[in-house]
């Protein structure tokens, strides 16, 4: 007689799970995928994670490499992209996950592809309050048309605000398909209100001797970022006080001062600290009394959220979700440096600096638990 052996549910075993992504390191999108997976890898879930571009990112879990994305043609990238579908096809059918992920635009669409061959659940991943653009117009008509359909087919849409939600709504990208906002984790252990001496040692590490307040931009060159109003803002606030520095974090100096440079406007260097690259980014938060954010276009900013876990007012442009949890301590300002520096005068009136509030911030594992909670449901019950 055979014997019979019965398998755990989807509920009672570790999930399989395949994240698809562009990379694991670049920007904050990234940098929050290789959190959110190292926690669920934490938690005891199988995760693989299948990535175009290649990774030098030490990790526990699995990493898979589609494409190294060294053919920068046109003709290049669409055969490396087309390679890259190929070989997801087959890892899906090879290995059969539980589910797949797919990780902002380009990644959704080829996750959808793949799932979609395989019959495997499929969920997408919204980070940005817009689609990532490819260049060109008519790429990215086409980039849209698959992205609607990609959107269609998942079982699930997860962005990190309602923001994104809406505005994918409003593009005609979403419509049916069942939605859920999950905010961005963060280290709530690491990011922390600064102390006296915690603040007093974080701008020694840095190597700061300045003891008037501090302002702190957190961010990298791109399109997006608007690094020509951060300079402006940058100009005209040490002008209007003379007892303020910055702290720029991700940006080199050369490339700052070119981009000021092109638009004629002169950085005293010796009030601003340019720090290309930071592993302790507590670092920066603790040494700071409010942060800028001078972005265009956004989904939830890491750099907000950890400046409010440690309670630093918050100057922003309106985009993605600053304004959709801002706190009493922060200020949603016009696109121009008038506004902003009038916005920091006002943050550091004496009693400006008594209406900061804690925000509400969610920690790494508690997003990994609902990330798991959400995969989970869309995954037959007796799938094993």
């Amino acid at each position: 007689m055979l014997k019979t052996t019965f398998l755990p549910n989807v509920n009672e075993r570790p999930l399989r799970i395949l994240f698809v992504a562009g990379a694991l390191s670049g920007g904050g999108a990234e940098r929050q995928l290789l959190q959110l997976v190292t926690e669920l890898h934490k938690l005891g879930q199988l995760v693989t994670v299948a990535t175009i571009a290649s990774n030098n990112v030490d990790t526990e879990f699995r990493q898979v490499e589609l494409w190294n994305g060294k053919r920068r043609t046109k003709v290049g990238t669409l055969w490396g992209l087309a390679g890259a579908l190929f070989r997801l096809r087959g890892l899906c059918a090879a290995e059969r996950p539980d589910v797949v992920v797919g990780w902002l635009s380009i990644p959704i669409v080829l996750a959808s592809i793949a799932s979609w061959f395989n019959c495997i659940p499929f969920v997408a991943s919204l980070r940005n309050s817009t689609p990532e653009q490819l260049s060109g117009r008519h790429r990215q008509k086409l980039q849209h048309t698959m992205l609607r359909w990609s959107l269609r087919k998942a079982n699930l849409v997860i962005a990190n605000s309602q923001t994104g939600i809406e505005s994918y709504t409003e593009l005609g990208l979403i419509r049916k398909t069942p939605k859920r906002v999950i905010r961005n984790g963060i280290d709530t252990r690491e990011f922390q209100p600064a102390s006296a001496q915690s603040a007093s040692t974080a701008r020694a590490a840095l190597g700061i001797s300045h003891q008037g307040p501090i302002a702190l931009y957190v961010g990298r060159i791109c399109h997006e970022k608007d690094i020509p109003l951060l300079v402006r803002v940058i100009s005209a606030s040490l002008d209007c006080q003379q007892n303020l520095s910055w702290i720029v974090v991700g940006i080199a100096l050369e490339k700052f001062l070119a981009i000021a440079s092109a638009i004629d406007i002169n950085i005293p260097t010796d009030r601003v600290l340019f720090i290309p690259r930071l592993h302790q980014m507590v670092l920066a938060y603790n040494a700071s009394t409010i942060m800028c954010l001078t972005s265009k276009s956004e989904g939830s900013p890491n750099c907000v959220l950890e400046a409010r876990a440690c309670e630093i007012p918050v100057i922003s442009t309106d985009c993605g979700d600053v304004q959709e949890c801002m706190c009493s301590g922060d200020r949603i300002v016009a696109a121009n440096p008038k506004a902003f520096t009038n916005a920091i005068n006002e943050v550091l009136l004496p009693e400006s600096q008594q209406l900061r509030h804690k925000a509400q911030v969610v920690s790494m594992n508690e997003c990994a638990k609902l990330w798991l909670s959400a995969l989970r449901s869309v995954i037959p019950a007796k799938a094993n």
